[in-house]
């Protein structure tokens, strides 16, 4: 009887011993460090017609824009220079891209215009929505309107957007017009000043 006793007390002890070996080797795992999520990186930015890029939205656009325009001397021609004014409408992508339609009044009359040098154009412009100030790119083609006479005129932009909050834009940029008149391809740079409002739809 005392033999079985003790047998049965070796037993339970080595049970016990086996339990905590298994118990020792599995608590590493449990104490395994979990991944936590890592938050994706936003753009600082937006959109031409505001910081909409980071918010995921777009939407239509109205800009005013003014400044000065000075048509280059060719041949007899001198410069000419004056004030400028352009409005457009369209809309802005939440990629940075907008499509537009501008009216452009550029005040020059080159070659004795008797009206001055106006355009209507569709246009392109690309905003980077990686910084701040946001850098822009455009590109405008269509009919320009020369002393009664219809031709067609294209032109490009360089310039940047100060973003003021999320729907309202201040641009600065600089333009480089081509249009025949009198059979010269005649160059008009303006330098101005801008305002685009933006009409998007917050993001859901």
């Amino acid at each position: 009887m005392t033999c079985l006793v003790i047998s049965t007390m070796t037993a339970s002890l080595a049970d016990l011993r086996t339990a905590s070996a298994d118990a020792t080797q599995e608590a590493p795992a449990l104490l395994m460090p979990v991944a936590m999520p890592v938050p994706h990186a936003r753009l600082i930015g937006g959109s031409p017609g505001g910081p909409q890029a980071a918010s995921g939205a777009g939407g239509p656009l109205l800009g005013v824009e003014g400044g000065w325009a000075t048509t280059l001397a060719t041949g007899n021609d001198p410069a000419h220079g004056a004030w400028a004014f352009g409005a457009r409408a369209g809309w802005a992508f939440a990629n940075g891209l907008a499509v537009h339609v501008r009216y452009d009044d550029l005040g020059v009359e080159p070659a004795h215009l008797s009206t001055p040098l106006q355009l209507a154009t569709l246009g392109l412009r690309y905003s980077i929505p990686f910084f701040v100030p946001l850098p822009f790119a455009e590109v405008d083609a269509g009919p320009a309107l020369v002393a009664g006479d219809v031709r067609f005129g294209a032109g490009a932009a360089v310039g940047v957007s100060v973003p003021l909050g999320r729907q309202v834009l201040v641009d600065l940029a600089a333009r480089d017009w081509l249009v025949p008149i009198a059979g010269v391809l005649r160059q008009t740079i303006t330098v101005g000043l801008g305002l685009t409002v933006s009409f998007a739809s917050p993001a859901r």
